[in-house]
């Protein structure tokens, strides 16, 4: 476990950061080479019927990793001020109230999955394939759950390490599932739906012996599940405002792929490949934001603010290094990391595919200096207690990409929304509103999280508090079992 609340900011975010971004390369691994199995045994269709699910595979999984990273706000604050026993009341209320909402959207999207697929314009030539998939992955939310539970409690305490093990582990039996369902017994998209469950569930299996056997201090007991008023509130307030901001964020991806799914089948292929590049871009950004939630948190529960706006700074200039890396990776590379996905890509319409999908790409990529300002600042404010203004964001964000269906997409395309996959503006024609989309909300968000992030750091007290005792501190973990 490590205690971000000593030692350098900048190197202990950066180390604190590595193994959550070689966890998330490898789930993004898997997700790549999930797509290129997928593609390369059924075909572009095929992708098309994953993709055209995206956006609400993404927004439950996003649900829950919200609900648990909210909720693990407080956790941290616990380990940060030395209340362990408090620490392990907050994992108990955590597991119960993320199992409770994890259940209503299990049969909540098993009762409407055809409508939900239907309002999202999914076409039926790949309707079946994707509510298959859909529907197998909303099945096994139970044991992403567990393991997004067991993954945020260990980060909460200062573990990032043995996550990625377990994760490394899941990834590689991943692709070895896929290639057994899809490739050899031949089972479709619901092949690949099967192998995403299962390495969940036996990451999640690992990940609870590791806890049992290593560290016992943080598995709840029953003795744990005390329920106050003012604990609760403090707890669901930071875990719902959490889900809430990514929820709306991928409520708003759901409204733009229904505006994506009309141009048809090859522009889903396009838009999917893209958006798999795009994940691999931005991963230094989520494992630096998830980095900077828990630091804020901590220190914030040791009463050190000095820390804080130091930890922000740092957290700032790592994602900045790595704007301008991705900016060079996909500008050289773009073309051939896409062309993995894409496949007949020797084909006239292989070709156009690809064309739209680095298309997309080179107009999104310059703009992640704004991103990462957006992102950055949002997870601080997240982990300082203050998740209203990340919320507005949210919503600001989705109010544009209704704007990008309802309004840009006939304004750029005509009444017939016209566009086809193909490598300038003028042939993808509708499609560019979707292209141009985000990094003008990123740019507006930016500026607005900006300012007002600034003047919530001048707010805190310019000193760092002193009435942490220091006993308390000292208190070793399992003396409150």
């Amino acid at each position: 476990m490590k205690d971000l609340t000593k030692g350098r900011p900048i190197k202990l975010i950066f180390f604190f950061a590595l193994p959550i971004l070689l966890g998330n390369l490898f789930q993004q691994t898997y997700n790549l080479a999930d797509i290129i199995i997928i593609g390369h045994n059924l075909g572009n269709n095929s992708i098309a019927a994953v993709g055209a699910t995206a956006p609400v595979v993404s927004l439950l999984f996003s649900i829950i990793n919200g609900l648990v990273t909210g909720f693990a706000i407080v956790i941290a604050e616990n380990f940060g001020a030395g209340d362990h026993a408090e620490m392990r009341r907050s994992a108990a209320r955590t597991l119960a109230f993320s199992a409770a909402a994890t259940l209503v959207i299990i049969v909540g999207i098993a009762v409407f999955i055809e409508p939900l697929l239907r309002a999202l314009n999914v076409s039926d030539s790949i309707f079946g394939e994707a509510r298959d998939y859909l529907f197998i992955i909303d099945l096994g939310l139970a044991v992403t759950l567990l393991y997004n539970y067991e993954a945020g409690i260990l980060r909460a305490v200062g573990d990032s390490v043995v996550p990625l093990i377990i994760l490394i582990i899941s990834t590689f039996l991943n692709i070895g599932l896929d290639l057994l369902l899809v490739s050899v017994l031949h089972m479709g998209v619901v092949g690949a739906a099967v192998a995403t469950v299962a390495a969940q569930a036996i990451s999640a299996a690992v990940c609870l012996v590791y806890l049992i056997k290593k560290r016992p201090y943080l598995v709840v007991r029953p003795k744990d599940f005390k329920f106050t008023k003012d604990s609760s509130a403090k707890l669901l307030a930071a875990g719902f405002g959490m889900a809430l901001m990514y929820s709306i964020v991928d409520i708003g991806s759901i409204v733009l792929q229904n505006g994506i799914n009309g141009f048809g089948d090859d522009i889903i292929t396009a838009h999917t490949a893209a958006r798999k590049l795009f994940s691999f871009t931005v991963m230094p950004y989520s494992a630096v934001c998830a980095t900077l939630v828990t630091f804020c948190s901590q220190n914030r529960g040791a009463g050190k603010y000095t820390r804080i706006r130091r930890g922000i700074l740092d957290g700032l200039l790592i994602m900045s290094i790595w704007s301008v890396t991705a900016i060079i990776l996909v500008y050289t590379a773009g073309e051939f990391v896409l062309g993995l996905i894409v496949t007949d890509t020797d084909t006239a319409e292989g070709a156009a595919i690809l064309k739209t999908a680095l298309l997309y790409m080179k107009w999104n990529v310059p703009f992640y200096f704004c991103l990462e300002v957006l992102l950055g600042l949002r997870s601080s404010l997240q982990g300082l207690g203050r998740s209203l203004v990340p919320i507005l964001c949210s919503i600001i964000e989705l109010s544009w990409k209704i704007v990008t269906v309802a309004v840009m997409i006939p304004l750029i395309g005509g009444k017939d929304r016209a566009g086809a996959a193909g490598a300038t503006i003028k042939e993808i024609g509708g499609y560019f509103a979707v292209v141009i989309s985000e990094p003008i909300i990123w740019t507006v968000c930016a500026v607005m999280i900006g300012i007002i992030a600034l003047n919530e750091l001048r707010r805190l007290p310019r000193e760092d508090r002193e009435d942490i005792d220091p006993q308390k501190e000292k208190i070793a973990l399992g003396e409150n079992l």
